[in-house]
């Protein structure tokens, strides 16, 4: 498991901030330059990959309910923490208005991916972990999938337990991956940009349906699903 300290620095981050990465000052300001072309002299300024993960890292979302008018935000920050299970790893903290996600990740070469997961609700207290082997992958950026038409398939195996550790359930999955676009445009509040568009269908384990629009240098800038879009804000 993560250590208690880290989670919890985490955690009093984002309440000082009041629960969003604009009011530690994030970007997103009046004076940012935005590069159409979504390279790194754009508002964040991050390395030069579509899905970059740094410690450091800072984003902000704005997330809209398709069923209601309901919109909240979203925000995420990356740290570093040497995992007594994992050794050196990226987490990723999300809060949004249902409580906290806590993700350790690593990249291993194109590919980021998600070993780790810890949701804690509104008050910090965990309510179940979810392990990811080998691993779940957040974006596949070989050479060869970075072409329009490009497909794979990512399987892993999920285990999740209750926040005691008990077993609550454990199987395989597999996401279907496809490239829809590459310098497709696309918006968000923070300005528009040239993205890489991405579906990610599952297949086996479960039903989910998402399409990806991450532009370089900047990471995810919408998500869309069923359910709800997600739209980028601002980022540092």
């Amino acid at each position: 498991m993560m250590n208690t300290l880290s989670i919890r620095s985490a955690l009093f981050f984002f309440v000082a901030c009041g629960g969003a990465l604009s009011a530690c000052g994030s970007g997103g300001d009046d004076d940012a330059t935005i590069d159409v072309d979504g390279g790194v002299d754009g508002p964040c300024g991050f390395e030069d990959r579509y899905l970059p993960y740094q410690v450091g890292y800072q984003w902000s979302y704005r997330v809209t309910d398709l069923g209601n008018p309901d919109v909240t935000t979203k925000s995420q920050v990356l740290t570093m923490e040497d995992d007594a299970e994992l050794g050196a790893v990226i987490v990723q903290t999300t809060t949004k208005a249902t409580g906290t996600t806590v993700s350790a990740l690593k990249r291993v070469a194109d590919s980021v991916l998600r070993l780790r997961q810890e949701d804690r609700d509104e008050l910090g207290a965990l309510e179940r972990t979810t392990v990811y082997d080998p691993g779940q992958n957040r974006l596949d950026e070989a050479p060869e999938n970075l072409v329009v038409g490009a497909e794979w398939d990512d399987v892993y195996t999920v285990t999740i337990t209750d926040e005691v550790g008990n077993p609550v359930s454990t199987g395989e999955r597999t996401d279907h991956w496809e490239v829809l676009g590459i310098d497709v445009d696309c918006s968000s509040p923070l300005g528009d940009f040239s993205c890489l568009q991405v579906r990610r269908q599952r297949i086996a384990g479960g039903v989910s349906d998402k399409q990806f629009f991450y532009a370089k240098g900047i990471g995810k800038v919408r998500e869309v699903n069923a359910n709800q879009v997600e739209e980028l804000v601002s980022c540092q």
